[in-house]
């Protein structure tokens, strides 16, 4: 049973966290200390989720949220990681890459929604690539980082036994890097997600964001709190599948 718990500790902590949230949150409505109508209650909150996997509403919105979200990690993820290894790699390409990844990093990005609806439309295109520019920053950054910081004694060595620039790159410089990548990704996701979800709080006819809006404009705080919870209880898996994949490439460092 100790041996159980140490291996999944951080899991069994975090369950036990989130549950002691909800128990405090029914504790201070049933309380009276906070008036349900501005949070609800999470037994309230589990019936209308209930109700909404019914109708199947939740699994429309949360599905279209995925959708859009997969899309923009993914094409984050890809860009990311290519523009980081060229300007890791070679220092000119980072000279020019430089200026417009930290105007994109220090100017709000979602200053940029009504050019995207403009060119786009509104709908998904526009949401994806708001997502996009918010996960991009992180990735490409991380990405920069590993390369950059790549062990220089493991690359005289390899350039001493002759390895040639491309063997150098593969075999050591990227290897070596992808921890540090695996790290950007897991601050990616939150961030790609974020973008999403803004987004559709804006214009949407579909998805998690767009629930949120609507329901807010309704005032029917427990229908609203049900999109919240999924979008909480989203981020904290994606993020854990990224930790626990972050640790398993972190030993990579060593070799």
């Amino acid at each position: 049973m100790l041996e159980f718990y140490r291996r999944n500790e951080a899991v069994i902590l975090g369950t036990l966290s989130l549950a002691s949230i909800g128990v405090f949150w029914q504790f201070v409505v049933d309380a009276g200390i906070v008036n349900p109508f501005f949070i609800s209650t999470p037994v309230e909150v589990f019936h209308e989720a209930s109700a909404q996997l019914d109708s199947g509403k939740l699994y429309k919105n949360t599905a279209a949220s995925m959708y859009s979200f997969v899309l923009a990690l993914g094409l984050a993820t890809i860009m990311g990681i290519l523009l980081g290894v060229l300007a890791g790699w070679f220092r000119d390409v980072e000279s020019v890459l430089e200026p417009f990844i930290w105007f994109k990093y220090s100017a709000p990005t979602i200053a940029f929604y009504p050019l995207f609806v403009a060119w786009l439309g509104y709908g998904t295109p526009t949401i994806v690539a708001i997502a996009f520019l918010f996960a991009l920053t992180p990735i490409y950054a991380n990405t920069l980082a590993g390369i950059k910081n790549v062990d220089r004694d493991l690359v005289r060595a390899a350039r001493s036994f002759g390895a040639r620039p491309l063997d150098v790159f593969l075999y050591v410089a990227l290897p070596g890097s992808v921890p540090i990548i695996v790290a950007g990704l897991r601050l990616g996701v939150g961030r790609a997600l974020t973008g999403v979800v803004v987004a559709e709080l804006f214009g949407a006819s579909a998805g998690l964001g767009y629930s949120i809006a609507y329901h807010a404009q309704l005032l029917e705080t427990s229908k609203m709190m049900v999109s919240i919870v999924v979008i909480v209880l989203l981020g904290v898996v994606l993020t854990q599948i990224l930790t626990w994949l972050e640790k398993k490439t972190d030993s990579w460092r060593v070799h």
